[in-house]
């Protein structure tokens, strides 16, 4: 049993890299095609702007090694190391209430999260 939790935790890191973010539709989205969020709450998300546990509902958008900015797109320091992809100067997070390529369900959540639209 603990080998497979130990094998969940390395699976969940891993899938919380995502290649440099591009536009799909209008929006800014990871290579899986899924919808990219901002915070815009004051300071750093907390459980009240997440509805919880907010590394697990908007775990942030993290850039690989060698990755490199272009254009909008930054790289900034992650809190736990690293770094995570920005827009604009706002860090970026992946949403995982969103199930499929093209859903925002955390669009407005608590007038705090925001997917980033571009047009």
């Amino acid at each position: 049993m603990k080998a497979l939790s130990t094998i969940a935790g390395l699976l969940a890191a891993t899938s919380a890299f995502a290649a440099a973010p591009h536009a799909s539709d209008g929006m800014l989205v990871d290579e899986h095609g899924m919808t990219l969020y901002t915070f815009d709450g004051k300071g750093m998300p907390d459980a009240k702007s997440c509805e919880g546990d907010c590394e697990r509902n908007f775990p942030p958008a993290l850039a690989a090694p060698g990755d490199k900015p272009s254009g909008a797109l930054t790289l900034m320091h992650a809190a736990h190391g690293g770094s995570q992809w920005a827009f604009k100067g706002k860090r970026l997070y992946r949403g995982l209430m969103d199930r499929k390529p093209g859903d925002h369900s955390g669009d407005g959540l608590n007038e705090v999260w925001h997917s980033v639209r571009l047009r």
